[in-house]
C-alpha cells in the first residue's frame, strides 16, 4: 500500500467527517452554556482588558495615613524602573508605579468637616486574560499590605473590568441565543456566592453581588481577597 494512497484515504475520512464534526460544535456552541465557557477560555488567554479599581478607606483620623501609604508603595517598587509622585498635593497625590498609576486623596475639601475616609484609584490598568492571575495577586498583596499600615475602620473595594471590542463572554452567550439584533440592553447580577461559596476561612460566602453589563464586570466587596476569588472564577471560569 502506497504512502500517496494512505494519505488519499485520510483525507477522505477526514472530509467525510468535518461537516459533522463542526455541526456537533456549533450546536454545543449556541446550546450548552457550560462547553461555551470552556471554549472561551480556550481561546480568551489573550483578551485584552481594562481594569480600574477603586478603594475607599474609613479611618479614625488622616494623620499621617499619606506618609504611611506612601512609605508602602516605596517599599513595594522600590526596585521599579518607574516610580514617581507627579502629583503631590496637601489632599491629593498620584503616584506612578510600575505600570500603572495610584490616585490617593480624602474627603477634606475647601475646609469643611473631613470625615475621615481616603479614597484610592487606579483607572485605565491593561490586563490580558492571560496576566489576570499575576496581576490579582499583586493588587491584593499591595492591598494586604495598604490595609496592615493604614490600619481602617472598614474598606469597601470596587473593581471594574472593561472587555475590549465588545468581548465580553456573558454577553457573548446571550448574543449566541438570542441573536446580537434582539438584545437591546444586557444587565445581570448574581450573587458572588454562587461562584465563591466560602471564603477562605471556611466562613459564610460573601453576600455582594457580581454585575455583569454589556462591556464590563463589576465587582464589590470589603475584601480584595475575595474580590481576587470572584474574579478568578468569573473571568477565567477556574
Amino acid at each position: 500500500m502506497s504512502t500517496i494512497y494512505v494519505v488519499l484515504k485520510v483525507l477522505k475520512y477526514v472530509i467525510m467527517y468535518i461537516p459533522a464534526v463542526f455541526g456537533v460544535h456549533t450546536w454545543l456552541y449556541s446550546k450548552s452554556p457550560k462547553y461555551y465557557f470552556f471554549f472561551v477560555r480556550l481561546f480568551s488567554k489573550w483578551r485584552d482588558t481594562t481594569w480600574n479599581v477603586n478603594v475607599e478607606f474609613r479611618l479614625n483620623e488622616l494623620g499621617d495615613s499619606y506618609k504611611k501609604l506612601e512609605d508602602v508603595l516605596k517599599f513595594k517598587y522600590k526596585n521599579s524602573s518607574k516610580y514617581s509622585r507627579p502629583v503631590n498635593m496637601t489632599n491629593k497625590k498620584m503616584y506612578d508605579v510600575d505600570i500603572f498609576k495610584v490616585l490617593v486623596q480624602d474627603d477634606f475639601q475647601d475646609g469643611q468637616f473631613s470625615r475621615n475616609i481616603m479614597f484610592l484609584n487606579i483607572s485605565q490598568l491593561n490586563v490580558t486574560l492571560n496576566k489576570a492571575e499575576e496581576k490579582l495577586r499583586e493588587l491584593r498583596e499591595l492591598f494586604n499590605d495598604i490595609e496592615r499600615a493604614l490600619r481602617p475602620n472598614t474598606v469597601s473595594y470596587n473593581l471594574d473590568v472593561h472587555f475590549s471590542k465588545g468581548k465580553n463572554p456573558f454577553y457573548g452567550l446571550m448574543v449566541q441565543r438570542l441573536g446580537k439584533n434582539n438584545i437591546t440592553h444586557f444587565e445581570c447580577f448574581f450573587p458572588i456566592s454562587a461562584i465563591v461559596p466560602r471564603s477562605k476561612d471556611g466562613g459564610p460566602g460573601s453576600n455582594h453581588q457580581v454585575r455583569v453589563f454589556k462591556d464590563k464586570l463589576t465587582i464589590n466587596e470589603t475584601s480584595f481577597d475575595i474580590i481576587e476569588e470572584t474574579a478568578r472564577r468569573a473571568l477565567l471560569f477556574k
